[in-house]
């Protein structure tokens, strides 16, 4: 047993001591009246805790607290080292195994804990979770993570494309650095626009982030920076964990790949005890954009009410609803406006081709057979890049600033909005198709750079003539495939782009569309069109890209039978 010391005080706030003698801020809220009618001072009770690095959302968190209080449970919110009321030094992600695992043995010794517990949290908050997994005590009876993953290369970098809207604006407001925040928006552009981008941090803050200049210069998914230490740890994990889980995921969230991962790690006994959540949602566990999700909250907001059934479950006996069945994985399908309950993970059970093709701009055709050999050409310029529309890959909307690329399923451009995109469109669908699953794109292409990138963004064209999107991919030319590549000047090439697994109907009188770019700025760093590390360049160049279109260009749908 770890041994640790709590200042004492009649509640609310406490100060917990780690092994290594620094102090952090632990918030506890007891019950005032427990489901059963057992009042406050009558416990021990069943516990739920959550740790945090955003001491700027306390008033939330304390909210929170008592609300899981008032439903008979323990609350405890620590905030992380270096963080609010916390003592040390801020480094994310750096102590927070330890000092989770040290917290939750303090607990386990209070004589309010009733020896069941579990651990809650969604974003950093369900890392920090993952990185407790392999060593919880045995009083941890469950865990809800959500809005997080392990994967941590794939969740900074596609392909060797930083993304750059998350990753730096999350950088920015976690500094530690005094900053305006009510020119928040100016700064962001500010740091997007820092060349060389290495020394963004000095040239905008004021100081160095040796932790972000690593995040953006470790593009190599083979460096030790990922593959040895705590990110090597943290992929492994759920791999090691031995209670259920309820996760939690959003379609247009950007954790939602490296959640699914998580989730498919996990040992099958565990899986199988275990359920998965994903929703038409972004990181705020809400929706945006402009469609809509019929019955997207049926459980309540931030998805609450799952929290409190599995909790009610695991912690205190009572049943779960079939809609958390365990071993299942439920899915909100887009455009079908309907949960869809799977065993494991949403899989097709066959595929459809479509091809892309040359004819009149501004819409190229998609085909269903294999067309003549053709090519098509555009300029890109990195100074001049596609401005992204919708999307996962994306935070920034986070703060308010209206000027932010927004995300989700977003209204699209006609084709010919801009010379530098390329838009291949279908004949209008003669029945319904589910896409269920990752959809593939191929690309063969060529450039007169050195290097560069290609994007893929797959749409949904209305009758009406709007157009939403449905999912996006990008890839340089270095890094195709996550591997390390070599590229020679107009050398043809074909690229591959998985974009992320969906669940959405195609409905009859809509026709396919993909388009294909250089760029998707500021969701991913717009590509300098020159070789060598991009966080170090400080300069462009403009390059023409060639898309050919023999038949290996190509679209690859996953579709599942629709049931009633």
């Amino acid at each position: 047993m770890r041994m640790m010391q709590q200042q004492q005080s009649s509640g609310g706030w406490n100060k917990v001591q780690m092994q290594d003698g620094v102090m952090l801020a632990t918030y506890i809220e007891r019950p005032t009246v427990e489901g059963d009618g057992k009042s406050d001072g009558e416990g021990p009770w069943p516990v739920i805790v959550s740790r945090t690095p955003y001491p700027m959302a306390r008033a939330s968190w304390l909210q929170a607290a008592r609300m899981w209080a008032g439903h008979g449970y323990v609350f405890v919110l620590q905030e992380c080292r270096g963080t609010g009321d916390s003592e040390g030094e801020w480094q994310p992600f750096r102590h927070e195994r330890a000092d989770g695992l040290d917290t939750l043995q303090w607990i386990v010794g209070q004589s309010w804990c009733n020896g069941r517990i579990a651990t809650y949290g969604s974003s950093y908050h369900g890392t920090l979770q993952w990185s407790m997994a392999g060593a919880l005590p045995e009083e941890v009876k469950t865990m809800y993570i959500a809005f997080a993953g392990i994967h941590r290369y794939a969740q900074h970098y596609m392909n060797g494309m930083f993304r750059h809207d998350i990753y730096t604006v999350w950088a920015l407001g976690n500094s530690g650095a005094e900053i305006d925040h009510g020119d928040f928006g100016a700064l962001y552009r500010q740091a997007l626009a820092a060349r060389p981008h290495l020394e963004m941090d000095e040239q905008v803050l004021g100081t160095q982030l040796p932790w972000y200049r690593e995040w953006i210069t470790e593009v190599d998914p083979a460096s030790p920076y990922w593959t040895e230490g705590f990110w090597a740890e943290l992929k492994e994990m759920p791999r090691r964990v031995t209670v259920p889980l309820l996760m939690v995921a959003g379609w247009y969230d950007h954790n939602l790949q490296s959640g699914t991962w998580s989730y498919a790690s996990l040992p099958e006994t565990i899986r199988q005890k275990s359920c998965l959540l994903i929703g038409p949602w972004v990181h705020t566990e809400s929706t945006s954009g402009d469609l809509a999700y019929p019955g997207h909250d049926i459980w309540g907001a931030r998805q609450v009410r799952a929290a409190l059934a599995w909790f009610d479950h695991h912690l205190k006996d009572r049943p779960l609803p079939v809609e958390l069945a365990p071993g299942t994985v439920q899915t909100y399908a887009i455009r079908e406006d309907r949960w869809i309950g799977w065993q494991g993970m949403p899989t097709a059970t066959k595929t459809q081709t479509w091809y892309l093709a040359v004819g009149d701009a501004p819409a190229h055709p998609l085909v269903s057979d294999p067309p003549m050999a053709g090519q098509l050409s555009y300029v890109y310029d990195p100074g001049d890049p596609v401005p992204t529309r919708g999307g996962a890959a994306l935070m920034h909307y986070l703060t308010g600033d209206t000027a932010a690329a927004p995300p989700s399923s977003v209204r699209q451009e006609p084709p010919g909005t801009r010379a530098d995109v390329l838009s291949f469109v279908s004949e209008p669908l003669g029945e319904e198709l589910r896409i269920a699953g990752p959809v593939k794109v191929w690309v063969e292409v060529a450039t007169d750079a050195d290097d560069t990138a290609f994007t893929a963004q797959l749409i949904e064209q209305c009758p009406d003539g709007s157009a939403y999107h449905i999912r996006d991919g990008i890839t340089s030319l270095r890094w195709r495939s996550d591997q390390a590549s070599t590229y020679s000047s107009e050398e043809r090439v074909v690229v591959a782009i998985e974009l992320w697994p969906i669940v959405w109907l195609l409905r009859p009188g809509s026709r396919l569309r993909l388009d294909v770019s250089s760029s998707n700025f500021p969701a991913y760093h717009a590509h300098s069109n020159q070789a060598g590390p991009w966080a170090a360049q400080t300069t462009s160049r403009a390059a023409t890209q060639t898309v050919y279109t023999a038949g290996l260009s190509r679209i690859e749908l996953p579709l599942s039978p629709i049931t009633p």
